[in-house]
């Protein structure tokens, strides 16, 4: 199979025609119920299987839905090894693949382009990638994003938590089916990991998609500027 090769991502799809449609319930591939569009997760795992488990299901239910699906991940793998890394996380690549449905791309290239992290820019990426799904005939656009780049020391990137709340605000206005934000506990303090709660309507908790009892959305994201 051939991939499309850009300059800091890759792409792969597993569907051949697909209908450009809302769905208004989806499926996340966590259990045997849909959810409905628009969905801000929250997933705090604890290694590296939990995590490669959750990010498989997110992303395969997508690529079975039609639906148009962005991986901003920690560690790209090769272009030569691309099949041997999306089968690890049991997805096989279909004979009749083409390139615009499953976008991986680097996740601090993706936040930081130029080396500074602009809240704004970043909800402008993921308008333009909604909007990329529908005019390419998906039925849908869902994203996930690995955040451990968040603790080095980047400019903006104390902005990061109301980057987090201003996510809620755009899924009203734009019909994205789902994100789904992971965190390796591990590398969050006690402050940090209220602040990443408090922003995500829902979580995942013990492989199921719950609501949070800790998301406390502020009338205004720029409540989470820290002074």
């Amino acid at each position: 199979m051939s991939f499309k090769n850009e300059q800091i991502s890759n792409s792969w799809s597993c569907e051949g025609d697909s209908v450009c449609q809302v769905n208004h319930q989806v499926a996340f591939d966590f259990a045997e119920r849909s959810f409905p569009a628009g969905m801000h997760i929250c997933h705090l795992y604890t290694n590296e299987n939990e995590r490669q488990s959750t990010t498989a299901k997110f992303l395969r239910s997508g690529l079975l839905a039609s639906e148009k699906v962005g991986y901003f991940a920690d560690v790209m793998p090769p272009m030569n090894g691309m099949d041997s890394y999306l089968s690890q996380l049991g997805i096989i690549p279909s004979c009749q693949a083409k390139p615009e449905q499953l976008v991986l791309t680097q996740a601090e290239a993706a936040y930081c382009p130029d080396g500074t992290f602009i809240p704004e820019r970043m909800l402008d990426y993921l308008r333009s990638f909604y909007n990329r799904a529908q005019s390419e005939r998906f039925a849908g656009a869902r994203m996930t994003g690995d955040t451990n780049w968040i603790s080095k020391s980047i400019p903006g990137v104390e902005r990061w938590i109301e980057y987090e709340a201003m996510i809620n605000s755009l899924m009203e206005e734009v019909p994205i089916h789902g994100v789904m934000c992971q965190y390796d506990v591990s590398k969050l303090d006690g402050a940090m990991l209220f602040d990443v709660l408090s922003v995500h309507p829902m979580m995942i908790v013990a492989g199921q998609i719950v609501h949070n009892p800790y998301f406390s959305m502020p009338d205004k994201p720029t409540a989470f500027l820290q002074e």
